[in-house]
């Protein structure tokens, strides 16, 4: 399956790759994105695997979650049968969104 990011969540990808570069150096960097690319191959090839954010989810949208190195949660959803959107993503320490606006 088709796998397509949102720029929400490619903003805040970029975001969260900076400060771990800044905060944890290059190889923590370089892990991060191999985790994150591992992560899209997997959502593309198994869509269903991951939990449902009963949180998030409403009667429009069923939204599903992963992590990401254990302190990056990425939020999608299937569409259509057809393709995976991520939604979102943020570091777990702070605070997540309460909806979803896309």
């Amino acid at each position: 399956m088709r796998v397509v990011v949102s720029e929400r969540a490619k903003r805040n990808r970029n975001q969260i790759a900076q400060h771990i570069m800044r905060k944890f150096g290059q190889i923590a960097f370089v892990a991060f994105g191999d985790e994150y690319k591992k992560v899209k191959r997997t959502i593309a090839d198994y869509p269903e695997s991951c939990p449902v954010d009963e949180n998030l989810s409403d009667s429009t949208y069923t939204y599903r979650y992963t992590f990401i190195n254990g302190l990056s949660k990425l939020l999608y959803r299937i569409v259509d049968d057809s393709y995976v959107f991520i939604v979102d993503m943020w570091d777990v320490r702070k605070e997540p969104p309460t909806e979803i606006k896309i």
